[in-house]
Parts: structure tokens; sequence; C-alpha cells
């Protein structure tokens, strides 16, 4: 090409970039540019190759057109943003930056100089020529050297030999043999274009792991057994409580017998169901269970919000070693532990419908609750800063090649399949869904507790009903209808939640291997048996009964007492087919 006339090349000044790192995650929180960290300041690796690849597209498309058409050449253009070409002493210069590898290999500098050394290459070839007077003043501004004297050839071996000695280790993974070998290949402006596609394919086989303290096979395991049981106890106690006597109506149509009767026998078969003994364990063991799940997600949220808080100072740990990592691990963590609410609150619903209210329990939940919305508020800035992290990637993993820096493949921006990070949705629902049923939740057990727990204010509230009793009554069945047909939506819509939950769930276990021992240690472990008591002590209601299961668990001087069992002058009334009584013995 030196026989044709040289393309204008142009170095001129640029905004600050904004770098889509969320394009390989289908992880819609984190879609708004500066969020996180600044991290949209940093380039993924993938842009060195692309900027080259540029330049070379861009001179073969011009000559193919002056050759052709002889139509009007466009400039190169060169852009310099506020923080391109920082040396290690904080100031702007691009000849030092690019000449000291402690400098040249972080990701700004490293796309900066070699996009400066391909263009080079080209200027000293005679392909391309600095022309615009401005570009005179943005090079003395940012210390840029002269092209024509740069040793691009030297800056590129640098480039191989960080390259190669990141292949060899293999900490966040493999290459191919044509990538490792580029230490060895000799760069000239001829050979520009194999170098670049062959950095282009240096991100291929770089390994994404998830944190198996976040979604390792224990904790995975765990939230699937988690969404399991809740979808198990709520069908139970659904067939057991109410189902069975509703679905029965239908058949009552076709049916010779009496109406009335025919309710009746549905009735009696309901009751049956709920007092059995598989109807009385599912509702003792999902108390236990509620409790449970409600402190498992808690230490999960907490220790999300303190890991990956934007203040602390460190949150590396088992695949949190690049920034890919760091962004799939922490929006893994804010979407198991926001969307497990929806677990919390059917189970919640459960219990309530079942008479079981407990202002402990609730408590709990509005604390979890609390934390979610927290986690949601903050999705954008689960992240410590780039700084930070690039301090501690250098300290945990640094190449002496690559002037003391982490290995390039911290900043590739390959990612795994996550299309189950793409629950903003989700999110959404689980904090508006969430703040309305916990609303109902409230007002049932702050009514029951008058009801139950404090007679005197029941009497005066009740005297003051009476007063308008004319109206009440004919509203009272429009108000149970309304409550029912509130209660039946949420139910419904939290099944949905959960369900899909679930779905999503099972495209995470795709991504983890559970088969594989090495990856079950003692927190994996740990973190399966938190369900063990709970799923046992169910197995053992179911056998030997309610009662003889409570009744080895409290003290001599109290007793377990079955509704009907023994005589009691003043009965106890309630809507529990079983009531755990703790009389004094005399």
């Amino acid at each position: 090409m030196s026989h044709l006339p040289p393309l204008s090349l142009i170095i001129a000044t640029d905004p600050p970039p904004n770098f889509n790192w969320f394009k390989e995650f289908d992880y819609g929180w984190f879609d708004t540019p500066g969020n996180i960290g600044n991290l949209s300041s940093i380039p993924f690796f993938e842009t060195i190759p692309e900027q080259l690849n540029g330049i070379l597209n861009h001179t073969s498309t011009h000559y193919g057109q002056q050759q052709q058409q002889q139509q009007q050449q466009q400039p190169l253009r060169l852009g310099f943003a506020p923080r391109d070409c920082e040396t290690v002493s904080g100031e702007r210069n691009c000849t030092e930056a690019c000449l000291d590898p402690a400098s040249l290999f972080t990701p700004t500098n490293l796309r900066v100089c070699t996009a400066l050394a391909g263009a080079a290459l080209l200027v000293q070839n005679g392909t391309y020529r600095v022309e615009d007077e401005g570009s005179d003043e943005v090079m003395m501004a940012w210390g840029v050297p002269e092209l024509g004297r740069l040793d691009a050839t030297q800056l590129f071996g640098r480039v191989g030999e960080c390259i190669a000695q990141s292949c060899d280790v293999g900490r966040l993974g493999g290459c191919s043999e044509e990538v490792q070998g580029l230490g060895a290949v000799g760069i000239d402006a001829g050979s520009l274009a194999v170098f670049s596609e062959r950095l282009g394919r240096y991100c291929d086989r770089v390994v994404l792991e998830i944190n198996s303290d976040i979604a390792g096979p224990g904790v995975l395991l765990s939230y699937f057994l988690l969404t399991s049981l809740v979808l198990l106890f709520w069908l139970i106690l659904k067939i057991s409580r109410s189902w069975v006597r509703r679905l029965g109506i239908p058949f009552g149509w076709l049916s010779r017998q009496d109406k009335d009767e025919f309710r009746d026998n549905l009735a009696a078969v309901q009751n049956r169901l709920t007092s059995s003994r598989l109807g009385t364990a599912i509702t003792s063991s999902l108390v236990e269970f509620q409790e449970v799940q409600i402190y498992f997600i808690i230490s999960a949220q907490v220790a999300t919000i303190i890991a990956y808080n934007p203040s602390m100072s460190n949150v590396l740990g088992a695949n949190n070693n690049s920034f890919s990592a760091v962004i799939l691990n922490s929006g893994l963590a804010a979407f198991l532990n926001i969307s497990s609410m929806g677990c919390v609150f059917l189970a919640q619903c459960s219990l309530h419908k079942a008479g079981m209210r407990w202002w402990y329990i609730f408590t709990i939940l509005t604390i979890s609750f609390a934390l979610a919305l927290t986690m949601f508020a903050l999705r954008n800035r689960l992240m410590p800063p780039v700084e930070t992290l690039w301090e501690q990637f250098k300290e945990d993993g640094p190449l002496p090649l690559c002037g003391g820096n982490p290995s390039p493949m911290t900043y590739c921006g390959q990612s795994l399949e996550t299309s189950y990070l793409d629950n903003a949705l989700s999110g959404f629902l689980i904090s508006a869904l969430g703040g309305l049923t916990w609303l109902g939740l409230f007002f049932d057990q702050l009514v029951c507790s008058i009801r139950t727990r404090n007679p005197p204010l029941r009497y005066r509230l009740r005297r003051i009903l009476d007063r308008y009793d004319h109206i009440l009554q004919r509203k009272s069945r429009f108000w149970s209808g309304l409550a029912a047909t509130y209660w039946f939506i949420i139910e419904l819509l939290l099944f949905g939640v959960v369900t899909y939950h679930y779905s999503q769930l099972v495209l995470i276990l795709e991504n983890v291997s559970i088969s594989d021992v090495s990856k079950w240690g003692f927190g994996q472990l740990i973190a399966v048996m938190v369900w063990a008591p709970t799923i046992v002590k169910c197995i053992y209601f179911n056998i030997f009964g309610v009662k003889g299961g409570f009744e080895e668990r409290i003290p001599k001087e109290f007793q377990i007492i079955r509704d009907g069992e023994a005589e009691d002058p003043e009965p106890q009334k309630s809507d529990k087919g079983l009531q755990q009584q703790l009389t004094k013995e005399t």
C-alpha cells in the first residue's frame, strides 16, 4: 500500500467512556451506566482486539474505496479520555504509561497503548500520517510519543509475554496454543491482523465460576430443598384443610344424594383429613420450618449486604477473582435473597390459614422482608469500588511479566449463561406483592391477638360494633367474600412467584456440579443439613403422631392434651385441628 497516499490520522479528546460490562449478563438490574463502583469506566479485555480490528478495517475499507470509487477518505480517529495513560505516580503521560509494565497492563492503559502501537506500525509503514493541527495539542497534553519513533514491536512483545504467562498460570482459565504462543511472535504491520485475531480468542476459555459461598452445590441444594418443601407443605395443607370440600361440591350436583347431606359428608371427610396424622404433622412441622427458613434467608441477606458493601475493603473469596465474577456473584446473591421471600410469604399465609399465628414468627418475617427491600433498593451498588477490587486482584495473583498486575483475564467480559438473573420484574413483584401480603398478615395477626389475648379490648370493641349490628349483618357476607377473594389472589400470585423462582433455581443448577465431590466442603454440607431436623421430625410425626413427638420435648410438669382427650369444665375453643395445651400437673 506504500504507493498509495497515506490516510489521515487524527488524535483527539474524548469524554469519559462507558463500557457495557453487562451486555453478556442477562441481568436487568445492572443496566444503567456509572453504577456499582464506576465499573463502566473500565474497559473489558475484548475492547482491545476490537479496537485493533477497527483500525485495520478502516485501512482496508478506505483503500478499497480509493481504488474502486475514488471517494473522499475519512480520517482515522484515536480518542483519549481523562483517565487514559495514567502512570504509577498518578500523572497523565502516555509515553511513560506505555513503557512501564506496571502501568501498561491496567485495563485502561492496555487498551490505549495497544491502539497507539497499532497506529504507530501503520504510520511507520506509510499507511497513516498525523496531519491535523489539533492532534499535536492533544499529543502534548497526554504525553503521546511520536508515532513514527514508537517501538511498537517491543510493546506488542511485552503484551504477548504477559498473555503467555497468564495462560501458563491458568488460574482463571486456559488458552489455545495459538494464543499462548503470542509471546514468541514478532509483530509488525504485516502480522498485526493475525496478532489481533489471536488476541480476540484470549478470553474464549476463561472459566467463570459461581462463588461457592453464594450458590455452591450445598447452598444451592439448600435453596432447592427450601422451595420444594414450601410447595409440598402448601399443597398438602390445601388438600387437608379446604380443597376436598371445595373441589367435591361439583360432584354433588351429579350425585343422587341429598345436597345438604352430601355437603355434610364432604365436611366430615375434610375434618378427618385436617385432624389426621398427616395433616397435623405437616401443620406442626411448618411452624418449625418457617422459623429455620427465615433465619437461613436472614443470614444470607446480612452476609450479602456486608460482603458487597461499597464501603468494604475486602470482598474477595472463592471464585471472586475477576470483575465478571464479582458482578455475577453479586447479582446471584441479590436474586436468591430477594426472590426467596416469595417462599417465606407463601409459608406464612399457610400458617395463618391453619390458625397458627405467632408474633415471634411474624416479627422475624418482617426483619427478613426489610432486609430484602434494602437489598433491592441497593441493587445497583452491591459491589465495592473498582479501585479496591483491582488492588485486591493484584495482591491475590500478581504476574511478573505483567508488571506485577493480575492476569488480563481478570477483566475479560465473558460470562456464563445467566438468563436466571434477568429478574428485575420478579424483584419489583416481590417488593410490591410482599408489601401487600405483609399488610394483610399484620391485620390478621392483630385482629386474632385482640380476639384471643385481650378480652377487655375485645369486649369494648364488641359493644361498639353491637350498636351498628343491623348494618354489619347486611355487610358481613360482603366483607367475608372480599377477604376470601383477597387471600385467594395473594396466594395465587405467591404460588406463581415461587414456581418461577423454582424454575430459575433449576437453571442455576445447570451451572453447578452437584455431583463433583471436590466442591463439597464443610460449609456446603452444613448448608444442606440445616433442613435435616425439620424433615426428620415431619417423618417422625407422621409415624408416631404429633403428641408422641412433642411429649418428650417438654418438662414433666407439663403435658400435651389433644382436643377431646380430657374432660375440661371450660373447654377452650380453637380453630385448630390439634391444640397444644400446656397444663401444670398437680
